[in-house]
């Protein structure tokens, strides 16, 4: 556009010069005055290259809708006309040139020339005239208000969508920080917040807070229920050594038979007590195994003969039956203790309540991934309302029975804690006087023959 203006300027500075070029000597204030007076003061006649008079057209002279200002100079530089009054030097020059200057509004051009006689071809004067560029810097700021205007709907605009944007990907947090404050106020409270289907990072943070939260409050009930079941069981045999002692303090002090017994009684519940403290550590333990033994791998088949083996050393009056139907060691996730512990609380339990006939078969096998380990005796068994309730904390089918078989009822409560951390499932199957049939479900991680080819693998990549 300044490149247009340019073009434009030089073109009227060219006409003005050929129309003063039409004087035959110097240019003077009259003489300039009758040329423009010949031209009605505003219209200039602009003749072509062939000073053909007949071909005329017209110009704007003075102050034009541009913004154009014209001054008119003899030889010695002597402003003769001005149409305007600009700031605007001027210095004399031999060809026409153009000049960027401060105009009024900014930058301006200011074009020079001097104007040659076409009668004599001697120099009579010089023109000047000063474009201050008035369209060019309203077109501009016209635009620059105009990108201001749209700059400032479209940052409002955005402003508006960022906000809810921000909203929406904020709810998350926000329903986590309400969720906190809750349970700030409530210990108890256990509503999740709604992480909703998104694949983002903070529907990723709400899951794993409703994962956490979910954790934290299931530890609290667990340790609850660790406090209530020590409590309520610690009872009796607290109150069975009082009575004793009490006992003891009246008569047993003159009476060695009295003493006697109640030294026994005393002894046994102390270390009944001390079995259930360790029973119940055990299953305070069992609850965690998702944080402390999560990458934990154990053969199954090695484990099962070396507790086949123990067992028949303890027990040398039953007889142990072993079904290995498996091809080949195969690999679970779980703590070899733990997978220990569970066998002997089955297989001790087996052995407890089989009193006539003295046989247990333990089994192993896989299939879909899955091994599954199985114990059968031919003992007590158990009615059907027992066998769903077996798995309960303290749960003991004859009380009287089990305390005098030594149980605490925590055994397979123990057993069961442990599978459920490692992703298992154990269950009973059971015949009044028939005996009862307990069967462990665990997933499969390798075989040995896939470990075999990955540790080749790995040992081909080094």
């Amino acid at each position: 556009m300044l490149e247009n203006e340019e073009d434009s300027l030089r073109e009227t500075v060219q006409i003005l010069s050929d129309r003063f070029g039409s004087q035959f000597y110097a240019l003077t204030e009259e003489s300039v005055a009758e040329t423009l007076e010949l031209n009605q003061l505003q219209l200039l006649p602009s003749y072509s290259e062939t000073k053909d008079q007949s071909t005329v057209s017209t110009t704007p002279l003075g102050t034009s809708p541009g913004g154009m200002f014209i001054r008119v100079y003899n030889n010695n530089a002597k402003l003769l006309y001005e149409s305007s009054t600009v700031d605007a030097s001027f210095e004399q020059t031999d060809e026409l040139r153009v000049d960027t200057i401060d105009g009024p509004n900014g930058e301006a051009f200011s074009a020079r020339t001097p104007i040659f006689s076409y009668l004599n071809n001697r120099q009579i004067g010089y023109v000047q005239v000063v474009n201050t560029l008035e369209s060019y810097h309203r077109l501009s700021n016209s635009i620059l208000m105009a990108i201001l205007v749209t700059g400032l709907i479209a940052l409002m605009f955005s402003a508006i969508i960022g906000y809810m944007i921000a909203r929406r990907f904020l709810l998350p947090i926000r329903k986590v920080t309400d969720a906190m404050k809750k349970i700030e106020n409530d210990p108890d409270y256990v509503d999740r917040i709604d992480a909703g289907n998104g694949q983002d990072e903070l529907t990723d943070l709400a899951n794993a807070y409703n994962s956490m939260l979910s954790r934290m409050q299931k530890n609290i009930e667990h340790q609850k229920q660790f406090v209530e079941d020590v409590s309520h069981e610690l009872r009796t045999p607290v109150a069975v050594v009082e009575g004793h002692l009490k006992l003891l303090n009246r008569w047993g002090k003159d009476d060695p038979t009295v003493l006697e017994e109640s030294l026994d009684a005393s002894l046994q519940e102390i270390g009944r007590m001390k079995s259930l403290v360790q029973e119940m550590l055990d299953l305070s333990r069992a609850e965690q195994v998702e944080i402390h033994y999560k990458n934990e791998k154990t053969p199954v088949r090695q484990i099962i003969n070396a507790t086949y083996n123990n067992i028949q050393l303890v027990h040398p009056d039953f007889t142990f039956i072993l079904d290995d139907d498996l091809r080949e060691e195969i690999y679970v996730n779980i703590y070899r203790n733990h997978l220990e512990q569970i066998l002997i609380i089955l297989l001790d339990n087996a052995v407890k309540y089989s009193t006539d006939r003295k046989e247990v078969h333990l089994s192993v096998s896989m299939s879909d991934k899955k091994v599954q380990i199985v114990i059968q005796d031919y003992g007590e068994g158990m009615s059907e309302e027992d066998t769903e309730k077996i798995f309960n904390r303290f749960y003991r089918i004859d009380k009287a029975r089990s305390r005098y078989k030594g149980g605490n009822g925590l055994g397979l409560s123990i057993a069961k804690e442990l599978l459920e951390g490692y992703k298992g499932k154990i269950w009973a199957e059971s015949v009044l006087d028939h005996g009862s049939i307990f069967r462990i479900i665990l997933p499969i991680l390798e075989t040995e023959s896939e470990k075999d080819s990955t540790e080749k693998e790995s040992q081909v990549e080094e």
